[in-house]
């Protein structure tokens, strides 16, 4: 009888592929838990922990909750908390009414030049929160604005003048700003619903109006309630506008009353940690509401398997008054605003009596050296942002989409918390993770604070280009020898051109313009455009702050022209 040696019962070693195949998506997993544990997670802790530590600058000292006790069992910090909620809300139902209107009519009717006031719908989006607030304040100051003194000079009596440092223009200022977002949120829902529906009402007597109400509102209600979460909780953490708008009528609502506690003498850390819990969970209150729409939507299917008609609703004579309602939006949102930046950084009056335009204020502020120093750096921080966010929401796609593990939705939750964690309140975290460390005061702080707030535009964006990619393209690439890296790299990420240059365009242009992070973390030597514009504006030097705002949307602009140029199909065909 043959006897087996050792050498013949033992197990085979294990191939290099095998080993690669069982730890490389472990290793990825890793990779991805790590980056978003540093990244979100421990920046998000250290508010709550800063919250009920004796010193906020030490996470290590003396539990207490005394600064919890203080704020949340303040009468005025519950004032201020309404004070929030009522400008949020107001908002967001502002924002989507505009925006679900503007959807209808572009998506629901036959109303020409579509793709033309499409562009004109989203165009805001290229004017940062703040510098279009100073657009305002140029357009409808009490005393010098453009528009009050036109109407005086032509006569008009007093009460058509506007005064937009109140409550009810700061709302209306702010949802002039989301108007995008209420607008795409609610079009894709419009697009897709069957016009049989609304056919089936004509049929029935009901007149266009009373369509649109009955039929077409209700079966995108959860995406319209999806659109008033979302915004409400984006203006819940706005800083920069009601900074400048809500200072004469004393209106701080919590951002501001952040930053004020930190900025003051004496700094209130504890006060702004505290404070910083109560605008988390706020957001977070309304992204839960957010979700339940999301999911409770399957309940109104107008998507089905049979051929859907797509016959548009005719306006009629109505035609030439939803174009004139058109072109007024326009107006009111893009052309007026940065007429009135042009005007006010090419003048040195804003008195119409007194204008003489010059180059004199665009000269100065061109050549100052703290205006190369913001650009180099704004330059710099956004593409370094843009890349990194992109990069992290590619890897955090690929591992929830692909390698499916079972923390495969706990780690898209975390990628996705920084919607909850508003931007000043997130900068509070990342302050007390690196103060005392070599990147405090520097631009990596700035970058890794971005990275983690445009992590879930990132990761949406890439998210939805794997899932659009077949899986068999993946696994005809692993049959011919491809290892999993060279994979994607050579079939993945090349079918994914679009959705990444879609995102890395994006999260550019919310860099460039962003305030609300930024205030807490800049120093003199990290000095950004957008926080520029805003110390030239409290110092009222408001020509300059037109000027550098003017700035920012040529940068935003040349962006999308370089990136376009950069990843044409034909251009891309090319280098390949």
């Amino acid at each position: 009888m043959a006897t087996l040696t050792r050498e013949e019962i033992s197990p085979p070693r294990p191939t290099r592929e095998a080993l690669r195949a069982r730890w490389g998506p472990r290793g990825l997993l890793i990779l991805v838990v790590l980056l978003l544990a540093g990244l979100v997670f421990l920046p998000t802790a250290l508010v709550f922990v800063r919250a009920v530590t004796e010193d906020p600058r030490n996470p290590l000292s003396t539990f207490t909750l005394h600064a919890l006790a203080d704020s949340y069992g303040s009468p005025r910090i519950w004032r201020v908390l309404a004070e929030t909620m009522a400008m949020s809300l107001a908002c967001g139902i502002l924002a989507t009414v505009l925006g679900g209107a503007l959807a209808w009519i572009l998506a629901r009717t036959d109303v020409p030049l579509r793709r033309f006031f499409e562009l004109v719908v989203i165009a805001p989006l290229f004017l940062s929160p703040f510098i279009g607030a100073l657009a305002f304040l140029e357009l409808g100051a009490p005393r010098t604005g453009l528009l009050n003194q036109l109407a005086r000079d032509i006569g008009l009596p007093g009460w058509v003048s506007i005064d937009v440092m109140t409550f009810q223009w700061l709302v209306v200022i702010l949802a002039l700003h989301y108007v995008p977002y209420g607008y795409l949120l609610v079009s894709g829902s419009l697009q897709n619903m069957d016009a049989s529906l609304e056919e089936a009402s004509h049929m029935n007597g009901r007149g266009t109006v009373q369509t649109a109400l009955r039929i077409s509102l209700p079966a995108v209600r959860h995406a319209t309630l999806s659109s008033v979460m979302f915004v409400t909780i984006s203006a819940t953490g706005m800083f920069s506008v009601p900074a400048l708008l809500g200072a004469k009528m004393s209106f701080h609502p919590l951002a501001v009353t952040i930053y004020r506690a930190t900025n003051g003498y004496p700094s209130d850390y504890a006060l702004a940690a505290a404070l910083g819990t109560m605008l988390v969970l706020l957001s977070v209150i309304g992204l839960w509401l957010y979700q339940r729409g999301l999911r409770q939507s399957s309940k109104f299917v107008t998507v089905t398997g049979k051929s859907q008609n797509r016959k548009r609703i005719s306006l009629g004579r109505a035609k030439y008054a939803v174009i004139l309602l058109l072109v007024l939006y326009s107006l009111v949102t893009t052309v007026l605003p940065y007429a009135a930046l042009s005007l006010r950084a090419f003048s040195t009056s804003s008195n119409l009596d007194e204008i003489h335009l010059t180059t004199q204020v665009v000269r100065e502020v061109l050549g100052a050296p703290e205006l190369k120093d913001a650009l180099a750096n704004t330059v710099t921080v956004a593409v370094a942002t843009a890349v990194g966010a992109v990069a992290v929401g590619i890897l955090t796609s690929y591992v929830t989409e692909r390698v499916r593990h079972r923390g495969s939705g706990l780690l898209n939750a975390v990628a996705m918390s920084p919607l909850a964690v508003t931007g000043i309140v997130f900068a509070t975290g990342v302050f007390a993770m690196y103060l005392g460390t070599p990147l405090y005061g520097s631009l990596t702080i700035m970058v890794l604070a971005y990275v983690a707030s445009y992590l879930p535009h990132a990761t949406r964006v890439t998210g939805n280009g794997f899932a659009q990619i077949d899986k068999s393209l993946e696994e005809a690439s692993r049959m011919c020898g491809a290892s999993q890296a060279r994979m994607v790299y050579t079939v993945l990420l090349p079918l994914m051109r679009p959705s990444i240059s879609a995102a890395v365009i994006m999260v550019f242009l919310f860099t460039v313009r962003e305030i609300n992070t930024a205030i807490l973390l800049y120093t003199p030597d990290t000095m950004l455009l957008s926080i520029l514009s805003f110390n030239y504006a409290q110092q009222a030097s408001l020509p300059a702050a037109a000027v550098v705002g003017l700035l920012e949307t040529a940068l935003m602009i040349a962006w999308i022209v370089v990136m376009r140029a950069l990843l044409r199909p034909g251009k891309l065909h090319q280098r390949a």
